[in-house]
């Protein structure tokens, strides 16, 4: 049985600051912190450790959060019905603006894992604890904060750099673009360095976590030598594989397996996530306690008639089913209406909240990741091709010869291969803005994407509450 951090494990008080509040609290309030010396106990730190977790991992709303920023205005997804037409559609539109409510959750969530990571960076060396708990914990702690700062990244570009919860500022402008490179990256660094290669709670980071950010750090910002030498760190560790069948990868019952490096850890009894329950109709067959809401998602037929026959991968999408309350078959491919089904419902699921963990890092990722790397470094490789062909034999797919790749067409199948490998896991976008085809590809699609939208704007709440503060330009 898993052993969670679980979000609900425990709740700081609002003493503690909230980033985006009207203005720094008042210094007796930030004294309330710790009564009895709270922070003096390893009970403290790890109450706030967990709190950390609870922030950073993608869980309830969040975990949909993650795949439909990236799914829908890359064109991997689209819905309707209930939030998804107010709040959602506008992702695949390129009409959202700053004051969408999602990208308030998005901002306030990891900067709360970046406060509580610097709160036990600045307390962990009072209390009497041992060098061990200091090193690891504290190896967490900047994993957590660097992993807030690189999701901060991804959706809004640089924001405020916090290493302190009592000495600073707290309404700070945003960083230059290279001072927030450089705190993420040696954050994660750093984390490596520090944390175990693996943890006896199901969920806590590990040296391969660290590295499989870094990794992914290194491959978003084109840094290719370093992420071919992060990902070859990783697969050095001897710690991960890829899990034999694609299609129970994903299953509650294989979570934790060997290919698993860090993912958003759920419970249906406490920190489910809200994945299916956004993707199912009411009508959809399923377990009686297994609760769906008004909204739908979506995949397209283009997406699906992308994949090689014989791919494994597209078994993970229903075309169609039988509807509870017609009985009748509903059609979802040939109307652009085929369902992700990559996380099952889980099986003590009641309501709307599932159990089922969604991966951050997987050894697959970490395979393609250095692929990529190599061929960018050497143009087409052996080993970037062999690379490749592991991923490819799992999907039940043919091996892919060297032989008439160039590294410009390489380029090209390594982002259409992670985009049969990791559909509906939030990396679709990261991936277009990397190879330069996210605006160009919505254009072509007939939205009005310009280059500004390549970031988010700046929640308007922060913006109102932070005069120090600078929109992303365009918005």
């Amino acid at each position: 049985m898993k052993k969670y951090i679980y979000k609900s494990l425990f709740i700081l008080p609002l003493m503690f600051f909230t980033i985006g509040c009207e203005g720094p609290l008042e210094e007796e309030v930030l004294s309330e912190l710790a009564p009895g010396n709270f922070l003096l106990l390893e009970e403290g730190i790890m109450a706030v450790l967990n709190s950390g977790y609870g922030n950073a991992q993608a869980r309830s709303i969040e975990a949909y959060n993650k795949v439909s920023f990236s799914g829908f205005p890359a064109g991997e997804c689209w819905g309707r019905g209930g939030s998804i037409e107010a709040l959602l559609t506008p992702l695949t539109n390129f009409n959202w603006d700053a004051n969408h409510r999602r990208f308030n959750d998005e901002w306030l969530l990891n900067y709360a894992a970046i406060r509580d990571a610097n709160i036990i960076l600045e307390n962990i060396e009072n209390g009497e604890f041992s060098s061990q708990f200091k090193s690891e914990i504290s190896a967490e702690a900047k994993f957590l904060r660097g992993f807030g700062y690189y999701v901060i990244n991804d959706l809004f570009g640089s924001g405020p750099i916090f290493t302190s919860t009592t000495e600073e500022e707290l309404k700070k402008p945003k960083a230059s673009e290279a001072e927030f490179a450089s705190r993420i990256e040696s954050d994660l660094i750093d984390a490596a360095a520090g944390l175990p290669l693996t943890q006896a709670l199901y969920g806590r980071a590990t040296k391969g976590s660290a590295l499989g950010i870094l990794t992914k750090w290194y491959l978003n910002t084109k840094q290719w030598q370093k992420a071919a030498d992060a990902a070859q760190q990783l697969m050095g560790l001897n710690q991960y594989g890829l899990f034999p069948n694609y299609l129970d990868l994903f299953r509650a019952s294989e979570e934790g397996n060997e290919e698993i490096i860090w993912t958003h850890a759920s419970s249906s009894a406490a920190g489910g996530n809200f994945l299916n329950a956004l993707v199912f109709p009411p009508d959809f067959p399923r377990g009686a306690s297994q609760g769906v809401f008004a909204a739908r998602t979506y995949f397209y037929d283009a997406f699906l008639d992308g994949y090689e026959d014989g791919d494994t991968r597209k078994e993970m999408f229903i075309t169609e089913y039988v509807s509870t309350s017609s009985g009748e078959v509903v059609p979802g491919y040939g109307v652009d209406q085929s369902f992700p089904a990559k996380y099952e419902f889980a099986p003590d699921q009641a309501g709307p909240a599932s159990g089922t963990d969604v991966p951050e890092i997987r050894y697959s990722d970490i395979l393609l990741s250095r692929a990529e790397a190599l061929n960018e470094l050497n143009g087409p490789n052996q080993e970037a091709i062999d690379l490749i062909n592991l991923v490819r034999a799992r999907a039940g797919i043919s091996a892919l010869e060297m032989a008439g790749f160039s590294k410009e067409s390489l380029r090209d199948h390594l982002l259409q291969e992670r985009a049969w490998e990791f559909a509906f896991e939030g990396k679709v976008r990261e991936d277009q803005k990397r190879h330069g085809v996210f605006i160009s590809g919505a254009q072509a699609r007939g939205k009005n994407a310009q280059a500004h939208h390549r970031v988010y704007p700046i929640p308007q709440r922060e913006m109102d509450s932070n005069p120090n503060i600078e929109q992303n330009p365009g918005y």
